[in-house]
């Protein structure tokens, strides 16, 4: 999918706004929220929390307490805006500041109180788990409701510290490292098919990308904890970044919901499902086709873009210690661009033919078992299958008389195939107790996973986008040519990966050490090694706490560069990551978090030759900068962030050139948001960005390459990769959400426009090798409508 996508995106999650009728209502009813607190440490159940709630728009408030079973439902409540403040003796108090009630809607609320260690600070959102000591955490409301983030929860995570988001599309890169290089778990299941049409072939734009929209709606993620570096042991396999997203539970009263898009559809039901107490299931279903709405608004050239994503989540409590957690997840993409979109294309800028379909799909089933009076052990099984089929052609637009059909196009049709098979089956088990010192946890994880990867080149191809040390038989060949010879391979292998590790958290007064080790045998990579982890966290008084980590992660080959070639025997890479920080809170409603990091990078996959597509473990480099982040409350309603990110990455290819910018690497990435929540019905946020521009190639254009007789063709022949850089560029995002109920209707409309200013990156350009001529893809503001009904019972 090429950069004609980007073009046509700017209306592509746009909603359909049917006529609804808005005509006078009566007074809401009222709603009710029911509160669920545990002890962070052992997952038990806390009694006599006191909740209470104070109504934004009137300053009532409403304090009760949790019964024996942590539980307190509070009913007859206001449709309308709440903070609730969270507080027990001996633990430390949460407070959030925006829980939402909703008409005749029950909602389920869950906190985790640890261990008193100071007085309560005010934070915009829930905890995230322990896992790092420089975790970030997103609630529902902040993912659906995030500027910029239209409908897709992965866009909401622009702004956390180190990430840098440049477009309207899901995909986004940390600290230098490209967009895959992410370790990303949904209900604790390792997933990395999270995000629809991740190319495998097209332009180098669309191939490094990292894929265009997330399998998820708007209101399916309830939390996503995100961390930049330094996790628990518990976690391997990526190292750029950790992402866990959380599957919403079904809420106790049961509601039935309907988003309309002008792509297509989303429904879904949220609450009991009625098999023991308490067991609940969420259902979400959609199917956008952005073939016929790019049809609409008149975009046709990119193509015919198709998801459909299924996602069920049961939670079925067996008895006081013991739970099921049932998760099914279904995705199917498909992609086609026919000559009828090349002939749509000015200036016949992207000839290609391109097909790809991807049937992707996650079962889990986990356990979860309290265990004496202070552990706690889950088990998860899980299924996953992906199966995916990508192929590119080519049409010759330029041998037939100017405006000649496009059913006259000469064409050269599925000239290279891809095909990606992966069946994986794994078992997780973690183990959590108190003891004597702290916390201690330890886990294991066996995955199973086969392969059975093709690729297939239909006869000669010439290629005029070239790096000058890429194999041609003559110098003066100003262009490469792909042979089934070099080109065509097959992979099929099925390998058994473990993992175990060990963990001990020391709690000493106002001091906590964090220090565990990985052991993991890596079945495609052939190699066994051990990944110590450490942390500390230091909190000498209620306005400062000071942290450190250190630790060795390894990233696993991925397995298209492994298919390749069978020449392509590739380790893991090796990250020895060290980072240390402190935030400091000047009140109970703000905090300053600054984090500087340096990570050595070894063993790291550099390509060799696009002439055979092989690759190796032979670069280096290393990667370090800051992080701040500032968050806060101006007052009641009005919340700010500000994050500033700097960046020096640079990898070593061993390629005669020395150390040169990472590709993903960006010196400088600052946001700066606000956030009013101007009455109950009523929301408006913005948010500026600036990013510096990606590292830049140096290129000779060469004309007419191609032997006397044939057609006019220019190849580009990069010379020098990665030096200099791109221009930087701003973009301001702003958003409006209204809420309302109409009888027993919840209606939600949001008016989410992206890149206000029609600010353009120079970051993603593609050559064109009929005119000689780099083409940028233009940009223009990128409004989404969205309208939701829901409906509870």
């Amino acid at each position: 999918m090429s950069g004609q996508l980007k073009q046509g995106s700017r209306l592509t999650l746009s909603a359909l706004l049917i006529g609804f009728p808005l005509f006078t209502h009566a007074a809401e009813a009222p709603g009710a929220l029911t509160f669920v607190v545990r002890d962070q440490n052992t997952d038990r159940p806390l009694s006599a929390v006191q909740v209470t709630l104070e109504e934004r728009e009137t300053n009532s408030t409403r304090s009760v307490e949790t019964d024996a079973q942590g539980r307190i439902v509070v009913e007859q409540l206001d449709p309308g805006l709440y903070s609730v403040r969270v507080a027990k003796d001996g633990f430390n108090a949460l407070y959030e500041p925006s829980v939402r009630v909703v008409t005749r809607k029950n909602i389920k609320l869950e906190f985790e109180l640890g261990a008193q260690a100071i007085e309560e600070v005010a934070v915009l959102g829930q905890q995230a788990e322990p896992l790092s000591v420089n975790s970030a955490y997103l609630d529902r409301e902040a993912l659906r409701s995030a500027v910029g983030g239209g409908a897709d929860p992965l866009l909401s995570l622009d702004g956390l510290p180190g990430l840098a988001s440049a477009s309207e599309f899901a995909s986004f890169s940390v600290r230098g490292r490209g967009p895959r290089d992410n370790l990303l778990f949904v209900d604790d299941f390792p997933f990395d098919k999270a995000i629809h049409f991740d190319a495998t072939l097209g332009e180098e734009e669309d191939v490094g990308g990292g894929g265009r929209f997330s399998i998820f709606a708007p209101n399916v993620i309830s939390g996503a904890e995100f961390s930049p570096g330094g996790w628990s042991a518990a976690y391997g396999g990526r190292a750029a970044s950790l992402l866990k997203l959380e599957v919403a539970d079904g809420n106790p009263s049961p509601s039935a919901s309907l988003r309309l898009d002008l792509a297509g559809y989303e429904v879904g039901y949220d609450g009991p499902i009625g098999i023991t107490e308490d067991s609940t299931l969420l259902v979400s279903a959609r199917r956008l086709d952005f073939g016929s709405f790019f049809e609409t608004i008149e975009e046709l050239d990119i193509g015919a873009p198709v998801l459909r994503d299924v996602i069920v989540k049961s939670v079925i409590p067996v008895n006081q210690n013991h739970t099921f957690e049932i998760l099914l997840m279904d995705t199917h993409e498909d992609y086609t661009r026919g000559v009828t979109h090349v002939f749509a294309s000015p200036n016949f800028e992207d000839a290609a033919l391109q097909y790809s379909e991807q049937d992707s799909d996650l079962y889990g089933l986990t356990l979860r078992s309290l265990i004496g009076e202070e552990a706690v052990l889950t088990n998860k099984v899980y299924y996953r299958t992906s199966d995916k089929i990508s192929s590119e052609g080519e049409s010759f637009p330029d041998l037939v008389p100017a405006g000649s059909p496009a059913s006259s196009f000469p064409v050269r049709e599925d000239i290279i195939t891809i095909g990606e098979d992966e069946t994986e089956i794994g078992w997780r088990s973690d183990f959590e107790t108190v003891n004597q010192w702290g916390v201690f946890s330890a886990g294991v994880r066996v995955t199973q996973i086969e392969l059975d990867y093709n690729t297939d080149l239909d006869g000669d191809w010439v290629r005029f986008v070239y790096d000058d040390d890429d194999f041609r038989p003559d110098p003066d060949q100003h262009y490469i040519v792909l042979t089934p010879e070099s080109i065509n391979s097959s992979l099929i292998q099925k390998e058994t990966s473990y993992a175990g590790y060990v963990e001990q958290l020391f709690e000493l007064g106002d001091w906590d050490f964090r220090t565990g080790v990985r052991f993991e045998r890596d079945g495609f990579a052939d190699e066994s090694f051990a990944s110590p982890r450490f942390s500390v966290n230091w909190r000498p008084g209620k306005t400062i706490r000071y942290f450190a980590t250190a630790g060795l992660f390894h990233q696993s080959p991925r397995f298209l560069e492994l298919a390749a070639n069978e020449l392509n025997d590739l380790g893991t890479e090796e990250i020895t990551h060290v980072s240390f920080g402190f935030e400091y809170f000047p009140n109970n409603s703000w905090s300053v978090l600054t984090e500087a990091y340096y990570q050595n990078l070894d063993s790291l996959v550099v390509d060799l030759d696009r002439a055979s597509r092989t690759f190796a473990n032979v670069g280096d480099g290393s990667s370090y900068g800051v992080d701040v982040v500032a968050n806060g409350t101006i007052r009641k309603g009005i919340y700010a962030t500000a994050t500033y990110s700097y960046n020096d990455a640079t990898v070593d290819r061993k390629d005669g050139r020395g150390a040169v910018a990472a590709e993903f690497s960006r010196e400088h990435v600052a946001t700066l948001g606000l956030t009013w929540e101007v009455s109950n019905r009523w929301k408006v946020a913005g948010r500026y960005k600036y990013l510096s521009g990606r590292p830049d190639d140096v290129f000779i254009i060469h004309s007419d390459v191609l032997e006397a007789g044939q057609p006019l063709r220019y190849s580009k022949e990069i010379t020098e990769r990665n030096v200099g850089r791109n221009s930087g560029f701003g973009s301001l995002n702003v958003r409006v959400d209204y809420r309302r109920a109409f009888g027993p209707i919840d209606v939600t409309a949001f008016l989410d426009v992206i890149n206000v200013t029609a600010a353009s990156s120079s970051d993603d350009t593609e050559f064109d090798y009929r005119r000689g001529v780099e083409v940028e893809d233009e940009s223009e503001a990128e409004p989404l409508i969205g309208l939701r009904l829901d409906y509870a019972w």
